[in-house]
């Protein structure tokens, strides 16, 4: 029977992501694919390595026989280069951790009307640096605004989203709003508004950079978000994994 991945082994795990680290015990494989399963991680998935990223949940865990199901969205045409025998590579990211792995397609029944892809567990899971993982920039014509306020201060100012990440957000504002003397600073960031997302996002982030903007006038301000909560990572990872599609529409 598979263990949940415990907090001492995320912080292990923490402990070497500068670099990287490589899970190869399936001890420690069943326990990220249980914490997968149990949190319903929106998984992002690839038919190809530097291929566009489909939305996919990792619905079954076989225990016995070390089986994973996947259901996964996507236009009719790339479900029909799904098959026995293809290799797709998964991106997930988890408690402030971008895990990667790749498995092979054994089998894809149908279940409900929809195909299901079924695999072996991953030899090795890959934990990374996750900030430039799932990065998106948002384009001209869609970038959206946050207001913010420092948690000391009354004052509140509106921005514009220029990009953002499962972890946090960039955004352009008037300099007049900011200085580098909040680096380091928590802000509450209220009715973010993003795509294939039911209601606005608000909660607080903590300033960690401050750069000149190309704009007269303004800077570029990065923020990490804290306490990140599984709900808020999956409605991150989702308008990141639109953008990205909308992009690949548009040939960008």
């Amino acid at each position: 029977m598979s263990q949940a991945l415990s907090g001492q082994q995320i912080g292990v795990d923490r402990a070497h992501l500068a670099h990287g680290e490589l899970v190869t015990t399936p001890n420690r494989i069943s326990a990220i694919l249980d914490d997968i399963h149990r949190h319903l991680v929106l998984i992002g998935v690839r038919m190809d390595p530097d291929g566009p990223l489909y939305e996919s949940v990792l619905i079954r865990l076989d225990t016995a026989r070390t089986r994973l199901s996947l259901d996964l969205s996507g236009p009719v045409e790339d479900h029909a280069r799904l098959g026995p025998g293809q290799r797709i590579h998964l991106h997930v990211s988890l408690r402030g951790i971008a895990i990667r792995f790749s498995i092979t397609i054994d089998e894809v029944p149908i279940e409900d009307g929809r195909p299901l892809y079924v695999g072996q567990y991953p030899t090795e899971i890959s934990f990374l640096q996750r900030r430039g993982i799932f990065r998106v920039h948002l384009p001209l014509h869609d970038r959206r605004r946050v207001r913010l306020q420092h948690k000391e201060s009354e004052n509140a100012f509106s921005a514009q989203i220029i990009d953002l990440s499962v972890k946090g957000f960039c955004v352009e504002l008037n300099e007049t709003d900011i200085d580098r003397t909040q680096l380091g600073s928590r802000f509450e960031y209220i009715g973010m508004k993003l795509p294939d997302l039911r209601s606005t996002l608000s909660g607080e982030a903590v300033l960690v950079n401050l750069r000149p903007s190309p704009r007269p006038g303004a800077l570029s301000a990065g923020f990490v978000i804290a306490n990140l909560d599984p709900q808020v990572e999956r409605s991150l990872m989702r308008a990141a994994l639109y953008y990205q599609r909308e992009a690949r529409r548009a040939g960008i």
